[in-house]
């Protein structure tokens, strides 16, 4: 699904509050009666609310949308509260065992201590959908009116039912006209488009407006010709009314194939790291590529995303290889914040890594670019442990290469000290042996390395014996009497 927005320029917009005060009126009565478990049928809430079909279709589908993302988003909530409970609680651990308590800093976290303990058991025991149409913020608001800029609750009041009603959706679907017959689009030339909207009410009029899209016109222009469904969305903020127009991507021709390699890429503070494999899985390039969006506004963030973006997906169209990404949650990190340092908080919050991943996903789509998305589970350890020092690579560029490789199937296995210390004593373990024992000879029998054989050398003929040991048993082949050789044949025993 993609969405493209533009502003409407209106002198007179009576007709699109009329129609969103309707539409949130019909939709805030849906709730209740949901709630109280006494639905209406269709045909006689048409009636009540004065709705076609259509535009019930869009009422029920915008509260359904509603509904299940609250249902998504509680256990979500009870997680982060979870985490917040216990962030608290080791900050009141660590203050209770200063030397020098601090009694009000203490009091203040324990009584956030009891709120957010009191919040888990109400959500838990309480399974009742609540959604507050309008934010919790500005309804909480009129308990203090100065302090939120409003001089009366009368002016509050008005704020709140503008809130309530500045948004309204159309239902689209391929078999109306031009995608929705709701709001019937039609292309004027270039990237102006002309929208009849059908307004609500017992009368049948409509409401004309013209426009022009910035960007979108060629997917917007083939969804017209295709008969695809298009849905629209009608908000109103302080500058006036903005519509998005929603509709499904038009997948095109893939251009890139696994067999060719990978392009691994890592995000990191500051920059991005993008490494390239072949189709063995061996390292072609790696560079950094600077983003740093600290102290950027939302405008110059996401501009500063799409230069990175599409310097990515044309390498990634040049070599026609697929893209690997790490797919991160730093819900559990940013719960923390009130008790991390301060330039761990700012890193975490400057962090933009969903809006890269979105902005990614969309261009890679566009250009017919496979994304894959990886675990990104010890990719940091395992690129410094194996291919660090081996290609002279930083540690992230060392983790985009193993995102890379993982992405094409190859496996890398992380080992830890225990586990290396145990191989590297394993392997190596003939060795000392065999040159102390190979000097305290030489030293007595005074021969030179190189004998004619292990039976007239006393040196080769030790070294022989003693590999044979560390082999378990198996003769080593004559002339082959190096350390080395007894490691390869014990490896293959």
């Amino acid at each position: 699904m993609r969405t493209y927005e533009t502003r409407l320029h209106l002198d007179d917009d009576t007709s699109l509050r009329v129609y969103a005060e309707r539409f949130n009126r019909a939709i805030h009565a849906m709730h209740a009666q949901r709630s109280s478990g006494q639905a209406s049928a269709k045909p006689s809430f048409m009636r009540a609310f004065d709705l076609t079909a259509r535009q019930y279709n869009a009422v029920k589908n915008r509260l359904d949308a509603m509904t299940a993302s609250a249902k998504e988003l509680r256990p979500l909530r009870l997680a982060d509260l979870q985490e917040r409970l216990a962030a608290v609680a080791r900050k009141i651990e660590r203050e209770s065992a200063r030397e020098s308590v601090r009694l009000e800093m203490l009091h203040h976290l324990k009584r956030r201590l009891d709120r957010l303990h009191n919040t888990i058991v109400r959500l838990e025991s309480d399974e009742t959908l609540r959604i507050c149409f309008g934010s919790r913020k500005l309804f909480n608001a009129q308990h203090h009116l100065e302090k939120n800029g409003f001089s009366s609750h009368e002016e509050w009041q008005t704020a709140w039912r503008d809130a309530r009603s500045s948004e309204f959706f159309v239902l689209g679907s391929k078999d109306e006209t031009a995608g929705c017959q709701g709001c019937v689009m039609m292309h004027l030339g270039d990237d102006r488009f002309r929208l009849r909207l059908r307004t609500v009410g017992a009368m049948r009029s409509y409401a004309t407006f013209d426009l022009r899209f910035v960007y979108g016109t060629e997917h917007l222009l083939g969804a017209l010709e295709c008969g695809q469904a298009l849905s629209y969305r009608f908000k109103r903020d302080a500058k006036g009314w903005r519509v998005f127009v929603s509709t499904a991507v038009i997948p095109p021709e893939r251009t890139t194939v696994r067999p060719a390699g990978c392009i691994g890429v890592d995000q990191n503070d500051g920059f991005v790291t993008v490494s390239q494999t072949d189709r063995f899985g061996n390292l072609v390039a790696s560079q950094n590529l600077p983003l740093n969006t600290k102290h950027l506004g939302t405008k110059a963030t996401t501009t500063c995303i799409a230069q990175v973006v599409k310097q990515i997906v044309a390498d990634a169209v040049r070599t026609a290889k697929p893209i690997s990404i790490e797919r991160l949650n730093f819900a559990k990190k940013k719960a923390q914040l009130s008790y991390a340092s301060a330039s761990r908080n700012v890193m975490l919050s400057a962090f933009t890594y969903r809006q890269f991943a979105i902005l990614l996903a969309a261009r890679a789509t566009d250009a017919g670019v496979e994304l894959i998305t990886m675990n990104p589970a010890y990719s940091s350890k395992i690129g410094r442990q194996k291919y660090a020092r081996r290609y002279g690579l930083s540690v992230h560029m060392a983790a985009a290469f193993v995102l890379a490789r993982r992405a094409q199937g190859f496996r890398d296995r992380y080992l830890s000290s225990d586990e290396k210390r145990r191989r590297s004593t394993r392997e190596d373990a003939a060795v000392p042996v065999l040159v102390a024992k190979e000097r305290r000879l030489r030293g007595r029998a005074k021969v030179e390395p190189g004998g004619p054989s292990p039976h007239g050398d006393p040196v080769r003929a030790e070294r022989s014996e003693i590999l044979r040991a560390a082999a378990g048993g198996i003769p080593v082949r004559e002339g082959d009497s190096s350390p080395s050789s007894a490691m390869r044949v014990r490896r293959a025993s």
